[in-house]
């Protein structure tokens, strides 16, 4: 009979999170018996509907417990989380994000815990916000009282250490990295075609410009999209999208700097986020602070080149892979790049770059997951 392990996930398939959840099932499917709990709100899983039956094929058990918010859910998802692993009785309860540390000591004692850590940004950037003192003092503190910890690169494993001490740093734990979904992923069959690509952006009501630049990223100050908007600035005639909200605060940079070649787009689902790094000239990451970064590495898997910026996990990952820019804040640096790949020249190692996606990949990752648990299960 195989083990049955449990993932405890707040966020829907669609995000990040839920993306990683449901690689981490697929990774333990062939050994474990997995189930995940879906800890749902509305704002991340819509209208109040019960879960959909899982299919004769699916590969794991789904349950769900509802909650108005993450904060109502800080009472009400303790005792529905411990009936199900009192029902279960998973040897291991595996927490895809700090946030939900608060569950770790509903759990403590009756299997072994295993918290996901991904970054330290939520406890170390906003010390004069409420909200986060707040989230910090609730709901990730009692993160340390997990059994075990996995990270996604060295670099988060040396901040989380810093930042929540020996009680973490001194527990068993491994870096499993993130792993990026090559079947949607991949090059096209043909490189597209320069006038393909002036075609694809026409789609898009993106005219008249030479190339194109892409940045995939959220609105937050460690981002430094500023910079990515300075490079439009420095080059005029190509388009630069970025994807993701376009908040009141970017709004406001693009309209003071009249940045009439920066396209922003908030909603797109998979696949077509695939097409635009297929059809970029160049991804551009000039972001300061990342514990993995998924973005470059998608884009490099779609066969375009990518630049960003000498820090965190970003160098972590893709040093030696394309240029990366140091100090991160120089677009005129990130701006010769472009000119460069706009030139003819192949900025990415590919070598090198073919081992990053291998490192990256779903057999890979796998393989480093059935590790860490193989490694615990004598302590079941």
């Amino acid at each position: 009979m195989k083990q049955k392990i449990l993932f405890v996930c707040d966020k829907n398939e669609c995000t990040s999170f839920g993306r990683l959840t449901m690689n981490l099932v697929k990774a333990v499917a062939g050994e474990y018996e997995p189930h995940v709990l879906w800890l749902k709100t509305p704002k991340f899983f819509g209208a109040r509907t019960s879960c959909e039956a899982a299919g004769e094929h699916s590969i794991y058990t789904s349950h769900e417990v509802w909650a108005k918010s993450l904060y109502s859910g800080f009472v009400s998802f303790r005792s529905p989380l411990k009936n199900l692993v009192k029902t279960l009785q998973p040897q291991v309860v595996f927490f895809i994000r700090p946030e939900l540390g608060f569950l770790v000591p509903v759990v403590k004692g009756m299997a072994q815990t295993v918290m996901f850590v991904h970054d330290t940004f939520a406890e170390t950037l906003y010390p004069n916000s409420l909200k986060f003192r707040l989230l910090n003092l609730f709901y990730i503190r009692p993160t340390v009282e997990a059994d075990f910890f996995v990270y996604n690169s060295n670099w988060t494993r040396e901040q989380a250490a810093l930042h929540f001490g020996v009680k973490m740093s001194s527990k068993p734990g491994c870096v499993i990295g993130c792993p990026i979904d090559r079947d949607l992923f991949n090059k096209p069959e043909v490189k597209p075609s320069a006038s393909e690509k002036k075609a694809f952006a026409r789609k898009y009501g993106i005219r008249n410009f030479d190339g194109m630049c892409l940045n995939v990223s959220l609105d937050e100050p460690r981002k430094n999209i500023e910079t990515y908007f300075e490079m439009a600035s420095l080059r005029p005639d190509i388009a630069f999208v970025r994807i993701g909200k376009f908040s009141d605060r970017l709004r406001g940079i693009v309209n003071e700097k009249k940045l009439y070649n920066v396209y922003h787009f908030s909603n797109f689902n998979a696949d077509v986020l695939r097409d635009f790094y297929r059809h970029a000239d160049l991804m551009v990451y000039p972001s300061l602070l990342e514990g993995f970064g998924l973005p470059p590495i998608e884009a490099i898997a779609c066969g375009i080149p990518a630049v960003g910026a000498a820090t965190s996990a970003v160098k972590e990952n893709l040093e030696g892979v394309c240029p990366l820019v140091d100090p991160p804040t120089d677009a005129e640096a990130y701006a010769r790049v472009l000119d460069r790949v706009l030139a003819g020249e192949n900025v990415i190692d590919e070598k090198k770059a073919a081992a990053l996606l291998g490192h990256c990949s779903m057999n890979s990752f796998s393989k480093r997951v059935l590790e860490f648990l193989n490694s615990i299960s004598s302590r079941f």
